[in-house]
């Protein structure tokens, strides 16, 4: 399928597999999107044509905050810095050529155009089309429904797109499907006058009539109210006034003026600013202009530099209006699909973009005269750069076609697998070949830079990723082969012999599971699963194979130097060991990620590397485990965000964790672990160092940064598989670690149940 994407250049349709369609999510295939011009264009632009109206000292600040940033980049990782501003020079040299058309096809004889350059990212967040497929827990939409979306990174700028439940709505039988098209600007615009709560017959200023300033406008007329526009073109004030608006002024001289005669010299009632500006002049243009007790809401991205003797003489009420309503930025509403009751509240982001789709259908509201031009999906990037370069008026609203998509392409338009041109051609040598499932942060910056160093070991053929844009930027800029949205594309395929799992916890069992009855060796992050019943169903898949693949988690740190230094100096140890391990964690927010259904907590997405560490260091099999939490009552924390572990191993050793995220974030290594042995102690120094405690000799040490054995971990499974031999930690020994990870849980939340529901320890 094709989508749009926003990079240094301008705009490129890139060819990228369909999304699936996930728990409480719709597929849709979009018919229209709307091009936000201000937020979409802004950044294709200088910072200086960003902001007109700014001074040469506010385009000093934007300036020396961007060096700052990269400065900052720079410093935390060189070379990354290095290759992203390398990335960003290669593409200023191609500026002076036109952008790629990806519709191009060779001719005969010739090889495919590359699409190692159709890089960047989502764009768009408002669209429209028709439902083709609904996921678990959809009871109420349909394939065949017609329905508006929203949404940063859902609703995007493509031929398919899926989005979750509460960021879609019904499209009323008389509304135009192009219209219903602009609902996200609609229900941010409509999001912006319900804070403002407007009475019948009051008067209200909207400063700045772009597109949400037209919209905002016509929603107060409906609304029964006078409103008086501001925008310092001329052309906007004259679309504005043909669409109800009673005043219009060009400046703010003006405006006052106006304002003083149509209020008797009172002010208006409230006012809401829809202009996108980082001058600090708009908003106390506002409190200016309104009246004693007033309100004024902040819509648009304005400077916030609020002179205080207006604001404080009339007591004028400062609201800040967030997008398209209430639920937005709440997982718990926009991903899991929790919907705020009705009688609570009222209008949610979802009712606000339902109630302005009925609007425009019962006519009370006229939005075809903002849509100025509407653009084929093959067509945008030539619109996109018309955008960027003018010097004059710009479009208010922009909206982009799907017709379809009639190229002769290895792949249909639907999907789920792309195989990328210009990528890097298969190996002759016999290595092993592998899928990286997920590619997030740790996949990209970590797993897959260490199996690099083994290129003797490790090829990189496909990934999967269900962000089109990250994981095409990651696998066009590694020149990977297959880039698709499912997994089940990558364990059909013969070539591939491991899958890396690098996506979120609560993913991990069901991802092991379809991998190993697909025959192929599995790399999981940890942890491996979240629950008993999921550690009982990897046993039993584990068990049922006929011909067992090599199943691998990433507890590696008990490969790291200092680990393995440590297990050579105590293999002939007479007693049983003490081992003391520290984890200073730092806090992380209660509505993290980690804290929630996808992470599992912190004890069984981070500690049970320390159970591993134990596991390993003993050599015997876990008899006993105890655990304990702070009780956190009122304060921001969890019970498995700060507790202490003490296991007991089969030859005596006993072990101790105490995992904590009330330390400091400087001046405390993150993690210290402590080894007792015949009259001995060992200390590995947040795997920076190990040090001999009866004379403090540095045993070991790392060049700089900590050492926590990802190379070493990597390289051991492959040379495992290219061998056929065992994984480098024992299946039941991968069980064991996750049984005791699951049975401190239990113990922490206080489940104490007689025999734990999976595996015994």
């Amino acid at each position: 399928m094709r989508q749009i994407l926003l990079n240094s250049r301008g705009a490129v349709v890139a060819r990228v597999p369909r999304p699936i369609v996930d728990r409480g999510s719709v597929l849709v295939r979009v018919q229209y999107s709307l091009i936000s011009v201000g937020t979409e264009i802004a950044p294709l632009r200088s910072v200086a044509a960003a902001a007109p109206d700014s001074s040469r000292v506010e385009r000093g600040i934007e300036y020396a905050r961007l060096a700052r940033h990269y400065l900052r980049a720079s410093m935390q990782d060189p070379a990354k810095a290095l290759d992203r501003l390398s990335a960003i020079a290669r593409r200023r040299a191609q500026r002076l050529r036109p952008p790629p058309r990806i519709s191009a096809i060779a001719g005969a004889g010739e090889p495919p155009p590359s699409e190692l350059d159709t890089q960047g990212w989502h764009a768009g967040y408002s669209a429209a089309g028709e439902v083709v497929a609904v996921g678990d827990g959809i009871v109420d939409l349909a394939a065949g429904d017609l329905v508006a979306c929203a949404g940063a990174g859902q609703a995007n700028h493509a031929d398919y797109i899926s989005v979750k439940r509460n960021l879609v709505c019904r499209i009323p039988q008389s509304c135009p499907m192009s219209l219903a098209a602009s609902t996200t600007v609609g229900a941010i615009a409509m999001q912006g006058v319900r804070r403002a709560a407007p009475q019948l017959g009051e008067r209200v200023s909207v400063l700045g009539l772009g597109l949400i300033g037209q919209i905002t406008a016509q929603l107060l007329r409906a609304a029964g109210c006078d409103v008086v526009g501001l925008d310092l073109d001329p052309k906007r004030i004259e679309r504005a006034l043909a669409l109800g608006l009673a005043h219009g002024a060009g400046d703010s001289e003006a405006l006052k003026a106006l304002v003083r005669d149509v209020t008797g010299g009172r002010g208006t009632d409230r006012t809401i600013v829809t202009a996108a500006t980082r001058s600090h002049a708009v908003v106390n243009l506002a409190m200016e202009v309104t009246r004693a007790k007033g309100t004024v809401v902040i819509v648009g991205d304005v400077g916030l530099k609020i002179e205080r003797e207006t604001f404080y003489r009339k007591e004028i009420d400062l609201l800040m209006s967030t997008s398209y309503g209430p639920g937005r930025y709440d997982p718990a509403y926009e991903v899991d699909g929790h919907d705020y009751p009705f009688g609570y509240v009222r209008w949610t982001q979802n009712r606000n973009m339902q109630a302005y789709l009925e609007l425009i259908a019962k006519r009370r509201i006229d939005i075809q005269p903002l849509i100025d031009r509407v653009v084929s999906i093959d067509d945008a990037p030539a619109a996109y750069r018309t955008l960027a370069e003018a010097t004059g008026e710009l479009p208010l609203g922009i909206l982009i076609r799907y017709p379809d998509d009639t190229r002769d392409l290895p792949e249909p338009g639907d999907s789920t697998r792309v195989v990328i041109r210009g990528h890097r051609p298969a190996p002759t040598q016999p290595l092993v070949r592998y899928a990286l499932v997920g590619a997030g942060a740790f996949g990209t910056s970590m797993l897959v830079p260490q199996m690099k160093r083994r290129r003797d070991r490790f090829f990189l053929k496909a990934v999967v990723s269900r962000n089109a844009a990250q994981g095409g930027n990651f696998a066009r800029e590694n020149q990977v082969e297959i880039l698709t949205s499912e997994l089940d594309d990558v364990l059909r395929d013969p070539s591939i012999d491991l899958v890396v799992i690098a996506t979120r916890h609560h993913e991990h069992a069901d991802q092991v599971v379809r991998s190993l009855e697909a025959g192929k060796h599995v790399f999981v992050e940890k942890p491996l699963v979240l629950s008993w019943g999921e550690l009982q169903r990897v046993t039993q898949t584990y068990a049922g194979l006929k011909s067992t693949p090599l199943l691998m988690v990433g507890f590696n740190r008990r490969f790291s130097p200092a680990i393995a230094a440590v297990r050579e100096l105590i293999f002939r140890r007479r007693a049983p060991l003490v081992l003391e391990y520290r984890l200073n964690a730092g806090y992380l927010p209660l509505d993290h990620w980690v804290h929630g259904a996808q992470g599992g907590g912190r004890n069984l997405g981070e500690a049970c590397h320390m159970y591993d560490v134990f596991r390993a260091l003993a050599g015997a099999p876990a008899s006993a485990v105890a655990a304990h939490s702070i009780d956190p009552r009122d304060e921001p924390y969890r019970r498995n965000d700060n507790f202490s572990a003490t296991i007991t191993y089969g030859d005596g050793s006993l072990a101790h964790l105490l995992y904590t995220s009330l330390g400091p974030k400087t001046g405390l290594g993150k993690e210290r672990l402590e080894i007792f042995c015949d009259g001995e102690t060992y200390i590995v120094d947040d795997y920076k160092k190990l040090i001999r405690g009866s004379d403090g000799t540095v045993l070991w040490q790392s060049g700089g940064d900590p050492d926590k054995g990802h190379f070493e971990e990597l390289s051991a499974f492959g040379d495992a598989i290219a061998a056929g031999g065992q994984s480098p930690i024992a299946f039941d020994q991968l069980v064991e670690t996750t049984a005791v990870a699951l049975h401190v849980e239990d113990l922490l939340m206080g489940r104490f149940a007689d025999e734990p529901e999976g595996p015994s320890i």
